[in-house]
């Protein structure tokens, strides 16, 4: 039967329903008795392509889906345990469900109570990952080749792992073994068990749902979830509070500290945790009788021995010294060890970093937006004067501080000495953020820092990623040959920039030594910005943290600021195994950050 035209029902007369047969075989045709020419020629351009051979039937299995996964019922030719309750898959057909797309094995009951979103799926591989999907837990499993003497099965897809030796891998940390093909699939939750967790938050709805008037949480007083802890409300009570009001400020300014103490662990009091990663910990810490308050960041020395970053913890402590001269980039004040750490204390930033506040507003307006990237310039400008190469720009590692300024942070990634005869090439950075000649393999220098701001700033215009791609082989090639979208509702000015700044040659992008676009501080889109007022930060900032006092981390996401703030301890055998040389000379007190 072939369809000729027909109009939608609502756009249908009565008349014009009724079917006509033609011809005197058996063929019949459904054909509208007055066609609109135009809507027909509409039909004749845009219509599908023409039937040349069969089609057979095809039918999909039904999907579940459940945090990104796409289960199907499946039946497991061999003994499968469930990832999640690790529990037998008991039954003679379809005994649980297989995820499509990262080959998960769970039981029907647990497929919707998986923590993570799944590592398989194409769209979870997108740059906008980031922007959705920040402070979930992200503790990657540190997996080596083991031989295993009795039958073992594999935490992720639940299959028997075959073979005399060397059969899968193991995790150093947490014993979670997996097939080889399954490493890159498993979920980065090393040490966590889902089940408890998830019994655990299942026991605080079911608390919940006890009537208000009958909870204790009705009163405010008594509530939890209103009360101050007791390190916050003996804080409001000091004179630093006090300072806070006025000011602000959490750090104490360089004159009130010692030039040359030394410090350790023992001088600080832990209070929360800030942030969490692989490499160890962020803590809100107070220094000891003095009512001041820093940021600690711990790094495990097992961690850096083993992902050879040794240098890079020094570069590190290197840049955040120099850094203390400028006001936009985050400033020192000492490094120290213990037998199993390695700590830096560096200001307290207490306004959060830009993808926490893209996460609660959206894109930025083209002001603010322009007000940050000008900062953000200022910063780059300087640590390129130095020949250095920041290598890690993005919205994770812009910080404000109590006045709403922007300080650039974590600068683990940086190379050194990096001039006009001396160039890079090592392959780093965050994927979404790399230039496309880092991504080729090429020499570079300085450009690829442009280019990561380029896509900064277009995350802050747009609140998402320029380029994207199903996995990361996709997004590369993305970035290396696709133009990225550009609607239609920004100023001229800001398409301009940015497609200046994201020009795949390096050598003509915005911002390098000799780009014939000129000097980025001169582009139309930094007109309204006074520079030499930038400089001083006499800029009123377009946004102000609003908070209560000097320990309010409501900038911070909360499933870490709830965690108990202590170092997570290293096995025995392995402190004992370290070669503690390599770390001589780390402890150090920034002269810049203290009295003179």
């Amino acid at each position: 039967m072939m369809y000729e035209q027909i109009k939608p029902r609502s756009q249908r007369h009565p008349n014009e329903t009724h079917r006509q047969y033609s011809g005197s075989n058996s063929t019949c045709s459904l054909i509208s008795s007055s066609v609109d020419s135009d809507l027909e020629d509409h039909y004749q351009r845009f219509g599908g392509k023409q039937i040349t051979r069969r089609r057979g039937a095809v039918k999909h299995q039904k999907i579940h889906e459940s945090k990104g996964h796409k289960f199907v019922a499946k039946f497991f030719r061999q003994p499968t345990f469930c990832a999640f309750c690790k529990e037998f898959l008991w039954g003679f057909y379809k005994q649980g469900y297989y995820c499509q797309c990262c080959q998960t094995a769970v039981h029907k009951k647990c497929h919707d109570k998986l923590l993570v979103n799944c590592s398989g799926s194409g769209r979870l591989s997108e740059s906008t990952l980031y922007l959705r999907e920040r402070f979930k837990i992200n503790l990657p499993h540190r997996f080596k080749q083991h031989t295993f003497m009795s039958p073992t099965f594999c935490d992720h897809c639940g299959s028997l792992l075959y073979g005399i030796f060397k059969q899968g891998l193991k995790c150093e940390d947490c014993d979670v073994n997996c097939h080889k093909k399954c490493e890159k699939l498993t979920a980065h939750l090393c040490g966590v068990n889902q089940k408890l967790i998830v019994e655990a938050i299942e026991s605080v709805r079911k608390g919940s749902t006890v009537d208000a008037r009958d909870s204790p949480s009705s009163n405010p007083a008594t509530n939890p979830a209103f009360a101050i802890d007791p390190n916050e409300e003996e804080c409001c009570k000091s004179s630093t509070f006090q300072g806070f009001q006025r000011s602000g400020r959490i750090t104490p300014p360089a004159t009130t500290i010692p030039r040359f103490r030394k410090y350790c662990v023992e001088d600080f009091n832990f209070l929360k945790v800030l942030g969490k990663g692989s490499f160890g910990k962020v803590l809100l810490a107070e220094l000891k009788d003095t009512e001041y308050y820093y940021a600690i960041k711990c790094l495990k020395k097992d961690v850096v021995l083993e992902d050879d970053d040794v240098e890079c913890t020094l570069i590190e402590r290197k840049v955040l010294a120099l850094g203390t001269k400028h006001p936009y980039l985050c400033h020192l004040l000492c490094t120290f060890q213990t037998e199993s750490h390695l700590f830096f204390v560096m200001e307290y930033l207490n306004g959060g970093d830009l993808m926490f506040h893209i996460q609660q507003t959206g894109r930025f307006p083209e002001e603010r937006a322009r007000f940050y990237a000008a900062e953000i310039v200022s910063g780059l400008k300087f640590l390129h004067n130095k020949g250095i190469v920041y290598r890690d720009l993005k919205l994770d590692n812009i910080l404000l501080d109590f006045d709403g300024h922007v300080r650039i942070a974590d600068f683990g990634m940086c190379k050194l000495q990096v001039f006009l005869d001396r160039m890079a090439d090592t392959f780093c950075g965050t994927p979404d953020y790399m230039a496309p000649e880092i991504i080729r393999g090429q020499h570079y220098n300085q450009s690829v820092d442009w280019w990561s701001f380029g896509v900064l700033l277009y995350e802050m215009l747009l609140a998402q990623s320029p380029f994207s791609g199903c996995d990361e082989d996709e997004l590369f090639w993305s970035i290396c040959n696709e133009k990225p979208v550009l609607p239609r509702f920004l100023s001229p000015e800001s398409s301009r920039i940015v497609s200046m700044l994201l020009d795949k040659d390096a050598n003509k992008r915005l911002g390098t030594r000799f780009s014939p676009c000129g000097d980025i501080k001169d582009q139309p889109f930094f007109r309204s910005i006074d520079w030499d007022k930038l400089e001083s930060r006499m800029l009123e900032p377009p946004f102000k943290p609003n908070l209560s006092h000097p320990l309010d981390t409501k900038y911070f996401d909360k499933h870490f600021t709830t965690e108990q703030a202590k170092l997570t301890p290293i096995e025995l055998h392995i402190l004992q195994s370290m070669d503690q040389t390599q770390f001589q000379g780390f402890s150090y007190t920034n002269p810049n950050a203290t009295d003179k």
